[in-house]
């Protein structure tokens, strides 16, 4: 289906597809632990740290190669010696993980870099101030000469984001790339370089511990039992110096889906758990997350039958009316707030989880599935500069036709929205 876009060319509306219900759950709580027991997480996840790193360089060495030899078996062997099995398994689990998305990553970056050079390269071979098949060229020599240096520079990168990619070599800085560079540049970011350091050190630590069912509690390697007795395994090197596990002397407790995790390890269900410390706030904190299996999702012809609460996306706030079958607005539309120019990208993405939120309660009280157009994404593009690393927000699909296809955004029923901040990786499901 085409639409007109004025004196533009045609766009083309992408067929409708449904949303996948969310498929998993990942939760917060701070933990107190003393100065000995923190100085203890610290040294083990530093050692744990280190073992990761030296991992995931190996993996990056080895490419992109099929998974019988990737030699997992002899990785996770070398890496029991230096701490136990089951942190083994956690690691070269994390390090293929980690890997893959390097991968996607880089893979989005040449697509990205693909599309900018074709951009450029369409509008600097028209002459400065003409137009010439429908192509405006730049309003002046010196902007057409300043964007021909851009697409140089666009090429080179390319050129060698495409050779790492066809060698299957991401590249990845355990800590955070920003974090690294920030290093050289103190004083203009308002750190010291002891703060620097201790984040930088915070960053690099590896406690994460995949769950596994039928074990006691849910994992084995990092426990919290029902009562928020934390416990974790320590790695075989440091157990002269901490003994065979570190106990937590005050309980975690979950007070956001706390019900739904207690019910979850009193059965010796699987839950995964990271630890995690924030040395600007002096502040530890550990994360659950499980997964769960939902019901498979209604078809786009279901959804379009009845009534539906559609959205139109614009560059500030989201208009939303219920619409009937026919696509006839169903009473008075209402507008939600979403303004994300100008801020940095913590606040963009908590104001769109804001907007999202108000959509989805907006969505329940008319009883009917939130949709949106999936058009062009202009309005948001406009939010920040393409360069400043924050990434852009994928949903919802920007536009402003108003017609359908429509996107379901609601979670079937009895389904529960994903909960705390977002992880790359969710335990299988059990």
């Amino acid at each position: 289906m085409k639409v007109q876009r004025g004196k533009g060319e045609l766009r083309t509306i992408a067929a409708p597809f449904v949303v996948a219900a969310p498929s998993g759950v990942r939760i917060r709580t701070r933990i107190h632990p003393t100065s000995e027991e923190a100085a203890a997480l610290r040294a083990i996840g530093g050692h744990l740290g280190r073992l990761y790193r030296a991992d995931l360089a190996a993996r990056v060495r080895l490419g992109r190669v099929p998974a019988a030899a990737r030699g997992r078996t002899g990785r996770k062997r070398a890496l029991t010696a230096h701490s136990s099995s089951r942190w083994a398994g956690s690691l070269t689990r994390a390090v293929e993980d980690q890997y893959q998305l390097g991968l996607r990553a880089l893979s989005a970056e040449v697509s990205s870099l693909r599309s900018a050079v074709e951009a450029l390269t369409k509008r600097t071979r028209v002459r400065a101030g003409e137009v010439a098949a429908g192509v405006r060229g730049y309003r002046t020599r010196a902007e057409r000469h300043q964007k021909t240096r851009r697409l140089a520079a666009l090429r080179t990168c390319l050129a060698e984001a495409e050779r790492a990619l066809e060698r299957g070599a991401p590249s990845i800085t355990v800590g955070g790339g920003r974090l690294w560079r920030t290093r050289a540049h103190l004083e203009a970011a308002g750190l010291s370089l002891a703060q620097w350091q201790a984040r930088w050190e915070a960053a690099r630590m590896f406690l994460t511990a995949d769950g596994e069912s039928g074990k006691k509690w849910g994992n084995e390697t990092i426990r919290v039992d029902g009562d928020g007795q934390l416990t974790l395994k320590v790695p075989a090197p440091l157990c002269a110096e901490f003994g065979t596990r570190l106990t937590l002397a005050a309980p975690a407790a979950f007070t956001h889906r706390g019900d739904q995790w207690r019910d979850r390890v009193s059965a010796n269900r699987c839950v995964r758990y990271d630890i995690s410390h924030d040395p600007d706030k002096a502040r530890w904190y550990v994360d659950a997350s499980w997964g769960y299996g939902g019901g498979p999702a209604p078809a786009v012809e279901t959804l379009q039958q009845g009534r539906v609460l559609g959205v139109d996306v614009n560059a500030d706030h989201l208009a939303v009316c219920v619409l009937d079958a026919a696509g006839n607005p169903v009473g008075e539309p209402r507008s939600i707030p979403l303004a994300l120019a100008g801020f940095p990208a913590e606040t963009r993405d908590g104001r769109l989880r804001a907007a999202i939120t108000a959509l989805l309660d907006a969505a329940r009280d008319a009883g009917c599935p939130a949709v949106a157009g999936n058009g062009s994404a202009a309005p948001w593009r406009a939010s920040a500069p393409r360069n400043s690393g924050t990434g852009w927000p994928r949903w919802p699909p920007a536009g402003g036709s108003g017609s359908l296809p429509w996107t379901r955004l609601t979670p079937p029923d009895g389904a529960a929205s994903t909960g705390g901040r977002p992880s790359n990786r969710l335990p299988r499901q059990q």
